[in-house]
């Protein structure tokens, strides 16, 4: 797993860092959760972006809760689809490039270890799909599908807030508060998804941001 952490850590700083960049230029509003974050993505340092980007949990997500967005992908991978509606995207050459990286370092990691799937924050039956992709397959869902690489919980952004506030701190219960907390935030998150609910299961508490 130690192996599996670090092409992790590489893609949260990748993705931290675009939000960062989105942050400081001359439209934070293009992405909601940037705009939502803006003092705190702002002030990143590189080594508060480093403790932020050091979870064993993966910050980006690309419909790995969404099965039938998979399976249609495998069956279809060339064919175009519409961008997601709502939160804002990255710039073409940015998405492209956090996209490859997410599913790259996901259909490594999944074929390494299956228990990964859990930190990666992937459906197992998404998983399956993933881990069973050819190199040629990742590239052609790459360039089709690459708008729909997105921050994990771009819809919180509390949670967020909390993660930039505990790696803007010297104190480290604070990450290891949030660390826990993520962890019991995605399990409960696949357990919901794998068995089809509709109604989501009670949401760990969220650790103070300061």
């Amino acid at each position: 797993m130690l192996e599996t952490l670090a092409p992790v850590h590489d893609v949260n700083e990748h993705c931290i860092e675009m939000l960062a960049q989105i942050a400081r230029g001359d439209r934070p509003d293009s992405v909601t959760l940037v705009l939502q974050l803006k003092d705190l993505l702002t002030a990143l340092t590189p080594e508060s972006r480093a403790r932020a980007a050091g979870r064993s949990l993966l910050l980006t997500d690309l419909q790995f809760s969404n099965a039938p967005w998979w399976r249609s992908a495998r069956a279809r991978p060339a064919r175009p689809v519409p961008p997601p509606t709502g939160c804002g995207a990255f710039p073409k050459a940015a998405a492209l490039q956090l996209a490859r990286a997410t599913l790259m370092v996901t259909w490594h990691s999944l074929r390494t270890s299956a228990q990964s799937a859990v930190l990666l924050g992937v459906q197992p039956d998404v998983a399956e799909i993933i881990a069973g992709l050819s190199l040629s397959e990742i590239e052609i869902l790459v360039a089709r599908r690459f708008r729909h690489v997105r921050p994990r919980w771009e819809d919180r952004p509390a949670i967020w807030r909390v993660l930039l506030s505990a790696a803007a701190s010297a104190d480290f219960r604070k990450m290891r508060d949030f660390n826990l907390y993520s962890l019991q935030l995605v399990t409960g998150e696949l357990w919901v998804s794998t068995n089809g609910r509709e109604k989501q299961a009670e949401r760990p508490s969220l650790p103070p941001s300061t």
